[in-house]
């Protein structure tokens, strides 16, 4: 679910206007936007080269501004329409509209044409901050976690950094506050930007059975975002469910020698001490910084 908003390319001399290159879509911003597609700090990721492409190269870019967006919010070029495109996901945080909104009057003033809203609505860039975007919100927070709800262990919504998992008991919260909007903003605002490091997921197939495995690692010295029960991530190039995996690992690192020690999930759930980590939502926990020793213990229980 979401609501996208369109603004035409303007002509020149009956020409379309060159697409706007990444780097001229950032410098139209009067925000500090950042880009959450693609990892800059990957040594094979080129900035330079990024910031040239036309934004016509990309199916779409997420977009938002640091320790501020929940979600962000994605802006792309269709070709065949030549329309610049903002699309806000349902439910997004206070933050993630004001942001796309500002993005949008700021677009519009510098292409000097009007936006349209899915809707049918059509706004200018000093009228588009009007737009009510409240009822979507609450919309979208009194149905997560959609038809269902009862078979699913949790419902995950995707942030600019890392995913964060809702259930009915999180949503009764939200919607129990004096303030929902804001309630269910700060919960998703505040584990997007926590100082800890998320866990990548890692499925490979096991080469004598065919078998895929799913795993995560650990390493010290480091505070760590982890799932309690591990479940296979949205990934568009995994055709994979949760019934082709035949077991999950927690591989520790020994940062000493470089070794890895595995652990069959469960088991490394079932040793690890209560105090050294927390729920962060319906399926996530923040593990305390291990040292050495403390992973040794762990994988020698």
């Amino acid at each position: 679910m979401s609501i996208s908003f369109y603004i035409k390319n303007p002509k020149k001399l009956f020409r379309h206007m060159p697409v706007l290159t990444v780097q001229e879509c950032f410098q139209l911003s009067s925000q500090p936007l950042a880009q959450f597609s693609f990892d800059e700090h990957d040594e094979d990721f080129d900035l330079q080269q990024f910031q040239a492409l036309p934004l016509s190269d990309f199916e779409c870019l997420l977009l938002g501004v640091n320790e501020k967006s929940g979600r962000g919010f994605e802006l792309s070029f269709d070709e065949d329409t030549q329309e610049y495109a903002v699309r806000e996901f349902t439910p997004s945080t206070l933050e993630d509209w004001q942001i796309a909104l500002q993005y949008l009057a700021d677009l519009a003033r510098i292409l000097k044409q009007p936006i349209t809203c899915e809707t049918g609505e059509t706004f200018t860039a000093d009228t588009i901050q009007t737009f009510d975007f409240k009822p979507d919100m609450q919309a979208g927070i009194s149905m997560v976690p959609f038809e269902g709800e009862e078979d699913l262990r949790s419902y995950k919504l995707y942030g600019v950094i890392r995913p964060v998992a809702l259930n009915k008991e999180l949503r009764e919260k939200f919607l129990a506050d004096h303030d929902p909007l804001a309630a269910f903003s700060r919960f998703m605002q505040e584990i997007q930007w926590l100082d800890a490091y998320s866990a990548q997921q890692i499925i490979a197939r096991e080469n004598d059975s065919g078998e895929y495995i799913g795993f995560y690692t650990l390493s010290p010295n480091l505070p760590t975002i982890l799932p309690y029960r591990p479940e296979i991530e949205y990934d568009p190039a995994l055709n994979l469910s949760d019934h082709d995996i035949s077991r999950w690992l927690l591989a520790l690192h020994n940062s000493t020698n470089g070794s890895f020690t595995e652990l069959p999930y469960d088991t490394f759930i079932a040793r690890l001490p209560k105090e050294k980590y927390r729920f962060i939502d319906a399926a996530y926990i923040l593990l305390d910084a291990f040292t050495e020793d403390e992973l040794a213990q762990l994988s020698m229980e």
